[in-house]
């Protein structure tokens, strides 16, 4: 059985089995290793094979069989994606090699291995250009600059010829196009990029890749699974209502070990983004003891305003809502463990515990873009007075189905009480 493994620039891999209907991922993952010549033990700890396909994108763990995951692909897809039956009919997965979703950033940023971070840059070069992470206009000159360096086939020449065949790979599609003033012309991104490219090119001993994933690591939404969903707009005045012809907003929930950040599809920008100690979460299936009243499932975040300390409730609605809920548990179980293990080994000289974390923020730092805290209108920053919010309504003291003493709280939605899952509890 022939089988072919994809890379995130859409190059294959294919490879002959003798008894591919029952490969486990865990071999496949292994072959794809040694074929792409990469150091075994820390490529493991890396990497994973996903299906992924328009609708769906599945990290397989080492026992689940790909040929059998394939052939319940239109399962999962009736399960889990909210899209038309013509668009499911024609949904198909590929097999990916592609960043293991429970990799750390802090894990990440430890790595030397150039033909490692060689593989995790195809990853973030495609999220980028797709606009999956967005990106804010300094942040796409600096990176488009450097993959310039990184397809340069003499170093030093042919630097703009490089980046004008290549601009459709280097910048995001919304962003290429120039902007124009009443009054005077901006210069292209075309023209930064080739710019930014030649200033680079004249530093000594700079390691464009290197260089491209510390810009990429001050993203916060960096190593996100991203899962479909939609929330509701916040109309502010009767004229946007009246105007105004969708309510809901469709979005995608990027989700890592960090936290989650609900990024706006068309606008490219963030509407709101929470570490895992910032919010309590649940998640509903939809039913209803009314079978004609039948929803679907949501993802509710519970977390205080930072600007008016009133407690939010976004619901984010999703059929992939079940498996946010999975990322989520799995995520914070991870914090924990690492939290706990940093406790039982604090018997460690704080000295080389805070030689440690200056090492890791050298290597993090870059002098190449702004940090994210010094930009103003930063697409990575909240814009919740976009969000219609669901108002929380404190339980009666009578209440039967909340324990007196117990932190519940319980939204207006579909009339049933919801418990919500504290995020800084012991899984």
């Amino acid at each position: 059985m022939d089988v072919v493994i994809y890379l995130s620039d859409n190059t294959g891999h294919q490879f002959t089995l003798p008894n591919g209907k029952t490969t486990p991922a865990s071999q496949l993952l292994q072959i794809m290793i040694a074929t792409l010549k990469l150091p075994d033990v820390l490529a493991k700890k890396c990497f994973s094979l996903w299906l992924k396909s328009p609708l769906l994108d599945v990290q397989l763990k080492p026992q689940h069989i790909p040929f059998r995951m394939v052939k319940q692909w239109p399962m999962f897809i009736e399960r889990f994606s909210m899209c038309s039956d013509l668009e499911k009919s024609h949904d198909e997965p590929a097999i990916l090699f592609r960043r293991n979703a429970f990799l750390t950033r802090e894990e990440e940023m430890q790595i030397t291995d150039e033909s490692i971070l060689e593989v995790l840059l195809l990853e973030a070069k495609h999220n980028i250009q797709q606009g999956i992470y967005p990106c804010d206009a300094e942040d796409i000159e600096q990176l488009g600059a450097l993959l310039c360096l990184t397809m340069e086939e003499a170093p030093g020449k042919g630097i703009q010829k490089t980046a004008r065949e290549n601009l459709p790979t280097l910048v995001p599609e919304h962003m290429a196009k120039p902007r124009r003033h009443f009054l005077s012309r901006q210069q292209s991104m075309e023209e930064r990029i080739i710019k930014c490219a030649k200033k680079a090119s004249q530093e000594r001993a700079v390691n464009p890749t290197l260089e491209f994933m510390k810009i990429c690591w001050q993203l916060p939404y960096y190593g996100s699974v991203m899962f479909h969903g939609m929330v509701e707009r916040a109309l502010n005045s009767t004229l946007a209502s009246w105007f105004s012809a969708q309510t809901e907003i469709p979005v995608r929930a990027a989700i890592n070990t960090d936290g989650i950040w609900i990024i706006d599809i068309h606008k490219k920008h963030v509407l709101i983004g929470l570490l895992y100690d910032e919010f309590n979460w649940e998640v509903t299936d939809g039913r209803s003891e009314n079978a004609e009243e039948e929803q679907i499932p949501s993802l509710f975040l519970e977390f205080d305003d930072k600007k008016t300390n009133e407690n939010q409730l976004l619901q984010i609605m999703s059929k992939e809502a079940p498996m946010m809920n999975s990322m989520i548990e799995t995520c914070i179980a991870m914090k924990h463990d690492r939290e706990q293990q940093e406790t039982e080994s604090q018997t460690v000289t704080d000295g080389a515990k805070g030689n440690s974390s200056k090492s890791m923020a050298a290597v993090l730092s870059t002098t190449r873009v702004r940090p994210l805290f010094e930009r103003q209108n930063s697409v990575t920053k909240s814009h919740p007075e976009k969000l219609n919010f669901t108002k929380l309504v404190e339980p009666a003291a009578n209440s039967k189905q909340a324990a007196k003493g117990s932190n519940q709280h319980h939204p207006q939605h579909n009339h049933t009480q919801k418990q919500f899952l504290q995020t800084n509890e012991d899984f």
